[in-house]
């Protein structure tokens, strides 16, 4: 009763000396049915005995199971013997069903690495992975689901590789993936490798007619791959864009008149001494998060280490179009962005142009943004997002692992 293993009764158990402890158990009843025709026996044949690996409890446990060999008393059957099998020890398991139920809670719930979760449990790493592989499997068909609105991010799960090409020379490879979920909860749909209009769209292909008329708003990076692929295979979806990714780029435009400032002034990169370097990172985040000891040490680079005042007119431009994204209505945002347009044209410098050709490229699917609120970033109804899910699956060796890890971190949080 106390090892509670359902179905087996414990025959023996001794303390080993290097620690840990040895069950013995046997089936409560000797009875079962031939797997190939179904035949119930209760002819023990011989007795066998298989060590399996179970929960750890106060260190490592190791279970001996003691299992009868039953003879097939159907005549006609072509199998004469076979051993019994459980819920909690099936046909040819290694580990209990319980010891991969927590080996998969511990990976999942948890977030923690497969080598991690093995060396804890006592297990190989193939073991751990191979559960979670396997689990990735049972998730239901992406075509029964009644999506409405779609999210599609890119994401590199590993770092830059270099292979060596049929001729000889190198070449450099981005292992680079593509991450679809159900914007309205943020479960994952799908992982397709590569970030191309040809990889989205071959998935997209892939679903239904029914199920692709339902989409009405996608939302994307400000990426012509991924608009490519979701007006050929999506031609009545509206686009979003993904404001967070507006707001990096408004960001490195910051970064890169401050790197310019420096170079024309000082013949070198920026340094210690240099404030708006000492205070870069402050500079790239929103005035309204500021403290007010914040907001002082920011008006010290601006009355130090800017001069020509192009740095904090540049820092105007991103606040602007922080300060539009976060509005309610298209009248309003219409009339933020007349405000950013002057305020680009009295910077007057290529870093902001820039910034606003993408603007207006982008403003239609900003339109959008603003109407609906479909974004990758953090989602009220799962206070979660593809942003948050799809980092589980860092530090994974191989595509095949970081898809697994996506797909059931995604379904975990969604039954949560």
């Amino acid at each position: 009763m106390i090892f509670n293993l359902p179905g087996y009764r414990v025959v023996d158990a001794v303390d080993l000396r290097l620690g840990g402890r040895r069950v013995k158990v046997e089936p409560v009843e000797v009875e079962d049915g031939c797997p190939a025709c179904g035949v119930v026996s209760s002819r023990v044949h011989a007795w066998v005995e298989q060590r399996v690996r179970d929960v750890p409890h106060a260190g490592q446990v190791e279970v001996v199971v003691r299992k009868p060999r039953l003879v097939c008393t159907e005549p006609a059957c072509g199998r004469r013997t076979f051993t019994t099998a459980t819920e909690q020890l099936p046909v040819r398991a290694r580990c209990t069903s319980r010891l991969k139920t927590a080996l998969l809670e511990a990976v999942i719930d948890s977030g923690r690495a497969v080598s991690e979760v093995a060396a804890d449990f006592g297990v190989a790493w193939w073991t751990v992975q191979a559960t979670v592989n396997t689990a990735a499997v049972l998730l239901p068909d992406v075509d029964e689901l009644h999506v409405r609105r779609l999210g599609i991010d890119e994401h590199r799960y590993r770092s830059v590789r270099w292979y060596r090409d049929d001729g000889g020379g190198w070449r450099r490879v981005e292992p680079w993936m593509s991450t679809i979920v159900n914007a309205d909860c943020g479960q994952v749909l799908g992982i397709v490798g590569g970030r191309d209009s040809a990889a989205v769209g071959g998935w997209l292909a892939a679903r239904s007619q029914s199920w692709r008329d339902r989409i009405d708003v996608v939302a994307i990076d400000p990426s012509a791959a991924f608009k490519k692929a979701i007006t050929e295979q999506l031609p009545n979806a509206k686009i979003s864009v993904d404001p967070f990714h507006l707001v990096q780029l408004a960001n490195l435009m910051v970064t890169r008149v401050r790197q310019r400032l420096v170079r024309d002034r000082e013949q070198r990169r920026g340094r210690k001494i240099d404030p708006a370097w000492a205070n870069r990172t402050l500079l790239l985040r929103g005035y309204d998060t500021l403290s007010v000891r914040a907001r002082a040490r920011l008006d010290m680079v601006f009355a130090l280490d800017d001069p020509t005042s192009e740095l904090s007119a540049a820092w105007g431009v991103k606040e602007q179009l922080r300060r539009l994204l976060k509005v309610d209505t298209l009248e309003q945002v219409r009339t933020e962005k007349m405000i950013l347009g002057c305020y680009v044209m009295a910077a007057d410098m290529e870093e902001t142009w820039r910034l606003w050709a993408t603007i207006e490229a982008w403003w239609p699917a900003v339109e959008v943004l603003i109407e609906h609120r479909v974004t990758n970033a953090r989602t009220e109804a799962a206070n979660t997002g593809i942003k948050q899910i799809k980092r589980t699956g860092r530090g994974y060796r191989n595509s095949s692992h970081y898809q697994a890890r996506i797909l059931l971190t995604s379904a975990a949080q969604r039954a949560a």
